[in-house]
């Protein structure tokens, strides 16, 4: 077992592997979205590039026979069932879903509820759990289903959120402790079918979303921002290094089940083995063995089987 607190280095030569897969990358208008289906393109890639109304910006040829476009409502089961069959429809097959869409939410909305004009608290707005929640298992879902009868790899990309409370954002770090939790649910009986289910969680990462007024795409505009913020402790990542973890996820097959890795800093390092190795003794032995798990499955199925669920 490799030891997580050592970062992981991308071989950029191990990533060839990804030459003629083919890609859905969903959120892939800006941001870590648009640079992964970017990398995947540059790797040689059929890239199925997923966003709403906005055409991405970016130096690939749209027009490429191994580009696809599709406007989708990530919070819609049709919306992304069409994105799947267009895929189908033109490349024949999928190999690789990376569900990345994401949104923010209103900040400090749970002390701070608008009223009607009766006076009466009106709903959070959850948006967020719209797009980050519900339609990541969207995503991962209809992976399974075009990737089940050959094989492939799904790869969350998430949030460092989804492993710490995030005061600012509750309910978009409530979703991503979701994908976390698809992540540690899945990710087995997903290999029974030979897909690798596997997350990557950024930190603080130079994105349009982050830094709306400051954001510039290149090295030199993340540099300029990477070294204002580390003297007050940020540790800035690049969109690049996010698709590269992705990349390498997609790359090691199988051998990426499980796998959540967090990028901060410029680093990657596997988050998800790090906290599986760190958990107490009697935690593992009262309550997460395997047997206890087989036996909870069978009342679960007994009670569904009871209920005509």
């Amino acid at each position: 077992m490799s030891d997580s607190s050592i970062a992981i280095k991308v071989d950029r030569d191990s990533l060839k592997s990804l030459a003629g897969k083919t890609v859905v990358v969903t959120g892939a208008s800006s941001g870590i979205g648009l640079e992964t289906a970017e990398l995947f393109y540059k790797l040689g890639s059929n890239v199925v590039f997923v966003g709403g109304r906005k055409i991405p910006t970016t130096n690939v040829p749209l027009d490429s026979p191994r580009v696809l476009v599709c406007q989708c409502d990530i919070g819609s089961w049709d919306s992304q069932v069409d994105v799947f069959e267009a895929t189908v429809e033109k490349f024949g097959t999928v190999d690789i879903v990376c569900p990345n869409a994401g949104v923010a939410e209103p900040q400090g909305q749970y002390f701070n509820l608008k009223l009607n004009d009766l006076g009466r608290p009106l709903p959070l707005d959850l948006k967020v759990v719209d797009v980050d929640m519900k339609g990541t298992a969207y995503s991962v879902a209809l992976a399974f289903h075009y990737l089940k009868a050959k094989g492939g790899s799904v790869i969350i990309v998430s949030s460092r959120a989804g492993y710490g409370g995030m005061p600012e954002m509750p309910s978009y770090s409530a979703s991503k402790h979701a994908a976390t939790g698809l992540l540690r649910s899945l990710y087995v009986p997903a290999s029974a079918h030979n897909i690798a289910l596997s997350l990557v969680a950024p930190h603080i990462t130079f994105t349009p979303g982050v830094f709306p007024k400051e954001y510039a795409r290149g090295r030199a505009a993340f540099e300029k921002m990477r070294d204002t913020l580390k003297p007050i402790g940020i540790n800035l990542s690049s969109s690049l290094t996010c698709a590269l973890a992705v990349a390498y996820l997609a790359s090691r097959g199988l051998d990426s089940a499980g796998m959540g890795l967090l990028v901060e800093g410029d680093e990657i390092h596997n988050l998800e083995q790090a906290i599986t190795d760190s958990r107490p003794e009697w935690w593992v032995k009262k309550s997460d063995n395997r047997k206890a798990r087989e036996e909870y499955a069978k009342q679960m199925a007994k009670q569904a089987k009871s209920a005509g669920i």
